[in-house]
This record gives structure tokens, sequence and C-alpha cells, in this order.
């Protein structure tokens, strides 16, 4: 589906219902993670117009959803990339959020017919798969690295598309890497049986 005008983009609501924090849960816990996923193209969120930015995200919907709700009181465009349901900073080292991938999701969302700029901001995690030069060359679209944390894009967009040192940090705290823990422990649930088999 290639929309010929704005008025043709499916348009999302910033808010999280309780569906889509059941299935952030789920997905924590291991549960249908392979299936979390949205349909790749171009999604608007509140009321965006020809010179509104662009963000681009992976089709991953728990990340969909974190930069979705982001969004609040914003006007701005989405560009889901085809990352086969992975997160940005694992699909960028996979290449599923890489310059083809983008080239050509550019291109079947008509992107020059939607907006007046030539502008898409990337999250910082997928700078290693895309090679902003060749976008920019093929598609005519600058390439502008964000930050790091969906969190940070209001006052990303707010500062004139500028990240500070800030922005650009990653940080792992120990409520961030007591969320991993379900993902890291339901794995090794599944061999358990087996270990006391042998």
């Amino acid at each position: 589906f290639a929309p010929q005008k704005a008025a043709d983009v499916p348009a999302v609501t910033t808010q999280w219902t309780i569906g889509d924090r059941l299935g952030a849960w789920k997905v924590r816990w291991g549960i249908g993670r392979e299936r979390y996923r949205i349909d790749p193209g171009l999604y608007k969120a509140g009321s965006p117009d020809e010179n509104s930015p662009v963000l681009v995200t992976a089709n991953y919907k728990l990340t969909f959803d974190m930069v979705r709700k982001e969004l609040t009181g914003l006007d701005a465009w989405m560009l889901v990339l085809d990352t086969k349901g992975i997160n940005v900073w694992c699909a960028a080292g996979k290449g599923t959020f890489g310059t083809e991938e983008l080239i050509q999701r550019i291109a079947k969302t008509n992107l020059k017919g939607i907006v007046k700029h030539r502008k898409v901001l990337l999250p910082q995690l997928g700078a290693p798969g895309v090679a902003a030069h060749l976008v920019e060359r093929l598609r005519g679209f600058k390439v502008i690295y964000g930050p790091v944390y969906a969190k940070d894009i209001r006052a990303f967009i707010d500062k004139g598309l500028k990240a500070t040192d800030e922005m650009r940090r990653v940080r792992f705290s120990f409520r961030k890497r007591l969320s991993l823990v379900p993902m890291e422990l339901i794995p090794s649930f599944k061999l358990i049986p087996f270990m006391v088999l042998l």
C-alpha cells in the first residue's frame, strides 16, 4: 500500500490501551515474542502536515509503542521499517534496520509526495545499520540521528533536531536490567525438564 496523499496514511493513537500493556508484559516474559510486530509502512500521530517530522522506527511492536507514546501532543509521521519484528538496536546489527530497507520504504510509502522537507529522523541505535550518504544520494532524504531513548524525542525536536550529550548516552540502570530478567529466565526454564530427565 503506497499512500498517494496524507489523508490516506493510517492514524495511530499515542495512548496505550490495556491490550498494549498486556502485550508488552507478555513479550517481557517471552510469550508471543516472535509475532509481536506491526505492518511496516507510514503512520501518522496527531495531525501532521507536509512540514511535520518523520521518525523512523522498527516494526517490533514494543519499540513502535514506545515511540508513539512519546508523540503525545506532537504531530508527526512514523516510518516503520520491516525489521522482521526485531528492535532497532538488534535489527541494525542484523542488517534489517538498514540502508536498503530505508531506501525502499521511503519509495513504497511515497514519502516525497507526503512531506515537503527531505529529512528522516532515525534513532541513534540504528546508526550502525544505515549508510546515511546513500539514503541522501539515492532518495534525496537527509538522515538525522536522534536520541537513544524515545523519551527524549520531544526535547530533541524542540531543540531544533539537536541532541545533547545526555541524549546520546546509553544507560543500563538496575531497573532496566531487572526488566530483562524474565526474558533471560523463561528460556532457561524450558530446559529444566530435559535437565531433570538427564
